[in-house]
Order: structure tokens, then sequence, then C-alpha cells
């Protein structure tokens, strides 16, 4: 049985105000931009996703909701998990491993995004960039089959693939 899992970085954000704490920045403009661009690239995957789960970090929020409403996602079917920002590797394993929905994102920070990609189908080699999707199936029954190496990539993109203007 497939199972589908959508990982996506936040999307670029802002450093324009230097009072607020890492957690609270918000998007920048070209973040704002990015993310309903890459929701285009999703949707392209035709994956028919039930659940999204983000990081409750204001830039992966904001993330998160651009694609949902770009995806027409209900935004009822978005759950926020403390333990995705800045997680582990062992986080993002036990957040997926106990889930049910076949068809999922998880939306969240370097360098954990990364390494769970990495850690599941050895992509991306090198970065992972603001606003990437990395689309992974896997074959088993269930979410608490995931080991290393057991996804397969399907796709890796990031903004700069589809333009090269700066915003």
């Amino acid at each position: 049985m497939n199972f589908n899992l959508l990982l996506i970085r936040h999307a670029k954000s802002s450093w324009k105000d230097i009072k607020l704490v890492d957690f609270d920045r918000p998007l920048n403009k070209r973040g704002m931009h990015n993310a309903p661009l890459m929701a285009n690239r999703i949707r392209t995957y035709s994956l028919d996703l039930s659940l999204i789960i983000s990081s409750p970090a204001k830039r992966a929020m904001n993330t998160t909701i651009l694609i949902s409403k770009e995806l027409q996602f209900s935004e009822e079917s978005i759950s926020y998990d403390s333990s995705l920002y800045h997680s582990s590797l062992e986080n993002f394993i036990n957040i997926l491993s106990i889930q049910s929905k076949r068809n999922i994102a998880l939306v969240g920070h370097n360098p954990g995004i990364h390494e769970f990609s990495y850690w599941l189908c050895s992509e991306p080699k090198k970065n992972f960039p603001t606003c990437g999707v990395s689309f992974i199936s896997f074959n088993f029954d269930s979410w608490s089959s995931i080991s290393k190496g057991c996804g397969t990539i399907k796709s890796f993109e990031y903004p700069k693939m589809f333009y090269e203007a700066d915003i």
C-alpha cells in the first residue's frame, strides 16, 4: 500500500525586526510569494493530502496557511506540533510513526527537515532550501514501519528552480 509524505521547509523569513525572538519571525516578501508557488508545484503531484502537521513557529504556520489556502486544504485539518520547532530526527520519526492517514505533509525547519529527508531516502544530498518540498513515497501498511532508507524520492523541488528574480 502506498503511503506518501511531503516534507516542507518553511518559506523565507524576515530578520527585519531584530527584537523578535526566533520563534516569532514572520515570512518576508519572498517567503509570501514562494509558499503559493510551491503549493502549485505540490498540486502537480496529484496527491490527496489528508493531514498537514506544522511547527507552530510563526514562519512555519504562515507557510502552512499559504500552502493550504492555495491547495484548498481545510485549515481544520492542520495540526500544530511544538516538537517540530527545531526538531530532531527522533521527533520526526515519533510524530510520523503514530499517524493513521496515508498522505501527510510535515512543515518544519532545518537542519531537522533535511536530516529526516536524507534519513528516509538519501535526498537531498546537500541543502534543503527554504520552501523546499521533498515528496517521498513508501510501500508499507503503517507509518509505524518507518525506518532508515525506506522511502523513495518522487520529487525534490524548491522555489529557485522556477525563477531567478530577486523579489
